[in-house]
């Protein structure tokens, strides 16, 4: 969802720098980004890691879900451009949509909005143990589509959705945001494209809706 579908990575830089700045700690562009895509307990760790065990993550991200918040109703949350096209291609196509996401419930509906309704299935961290790179919630979401997830396409931006995906052993198409797929997963990407626009301009000749049957009596 985030950075792939919903573009809030960038928010969120914007918030953590600002109360980093704020309580004089140092979070770079480069150590947010190995956050991104992390589930809430990982980063936790990570928060600690950078800025010792003493560190009030609790008080930090208190401040940082209000400064998201307020953020939220200053300007809203928009969809990534060619979110809603690729959506709308792959639901008239006819295959189920899943949503594998290490935010929560309440994010999904408040930054999906009107489209959630396309999702066949949704797994969010509530749902499992393991939050990405873990392959639990790729596994969650192909439970509940009812599929094998070895027939599964995920597509994914984060290297850690990237990692759970491929743990799930499924294909993975990787459309960066904000972090650049490690090349040491490249061999193992069924592709990468610059945007949601170039994944269905560049599938869009193979994929074609199957026509439904009518019912309807001559």
């Amino acid at each position: 969802m985030d950075g792939l579908l919903v573009d809030s990575e960038r928010m969120e830089r914007r918030v953590w720098q600002a109360v980093a700045r704020e309580l004089r700690i140092d979070l770079s562009d480069e150590r947010f980004a190995s956050f991104v895509g992390h589930s809430g307990d990982r980063n936790d760790a990570l928060l600690r890691h950078y800025f010792g065990e003493a560190f009030d993550v609790p008080r930090f991200r208190t401040m940082c879900h209000r400064g998201f918040r307020e953020l939220v109703e200053a300007e809203g949350v928009a969809l990534r451009p060619g979110a809603r096209e690729w959506l709308a291609f792959v639901t008239e196509l006819g295959i189920p949509l899943g949503l594998a996401t290490s935010s929560g419930p309440v994010a999904v509906q408040e930054r999906l909005g009107d489209v959630l309704h396309l999702f066949a299935a949704v797994a969010t961290r509530a749902d499992v143990e393991h939050g990405k790179p873990h392959p639990d919630l790729y596994l969650e979401a192909a439970k509940r589509l009812g599929i094998a997830p070895e027939t599964a396409i995920a597509v994914e931006d984060s290297p850690a959705g990237t990692q759970a995906a491929l743990a799930a052993g499924m294909q993975v198409v990787v459309v960066p945001d904000l972090v650049l797929p490690p090349d040491d997963l490249a061999p193992q990407l069924a592709a990468v494209f610059p945007s949601l626009d170039a994944l269905r301009e560049a599938v869009a000749p193979r994929w074609t809706p199957t026509p439904v049957a009518s019912n309807r009596k001559s």
